[in-house]
């Protein structure tokens, strides 16, 4: 939703930790590589390389040495929808996006928002899609 506001390079950044978070834990599922999709459109940008390995620490301390306040918080919504996408916010996704937290020196309550506002999110995405889909 506001990722085409980053700079080339903090896109380029972003879809290497969200091919990190995706894949941390084991399982891609359709609905992650369909976000990954979208999310290059949105930035017009190719898709990523599901196969290309990065080092998500380096990454996560770059964007938290040069981001602004307002890109940590895109990249940090925009990745824990990410985590969200499947139905199963895995541990080793939790841990990838608290690593995030950590680094970009985000308090609790402003976790615990986020994690209830894509909660919120996913849950009225999913009635429209069954409205739409189903007429329910």
């Amino acid at each position: 939703m506001f990722l085409n506001s980053l700079n080339p390079t903090e896109k380029d950044n972003f879809m290497k930790l969200a091919v990190a978070v995706i894949k941390a834990d084991g399982v891609v599922e359709e609905s992650e590589k369909q976000i990954l999709s979208a999310y290059a459109n949105e930035m017009l940008i190719p898709v990523c390389n599901l196969d290309e390995q990065c080092d998500a620490d380096s990454i996560i301390k770059e964007f938290a040495m040069t981001s602004t306040p307002q890109t940590k918080r895109i990249i940090f919504f925009e990745l824990l929808a990410l985590a969200f996408a499947d139905g199963n916010y895995a541990t080793e996704e939790k841990a990838l996006v608290q690593q995030l937290a950590d680094a970009f020196e985000f308090d609790r309550a402003f976790i615990e928002q986020a994690i209830n506002l894509e909660d919120a999110y996913v849950a009225a995405y999913i009635s429209l899609v069954n409205l739409v889909e189903k007429g329910e």
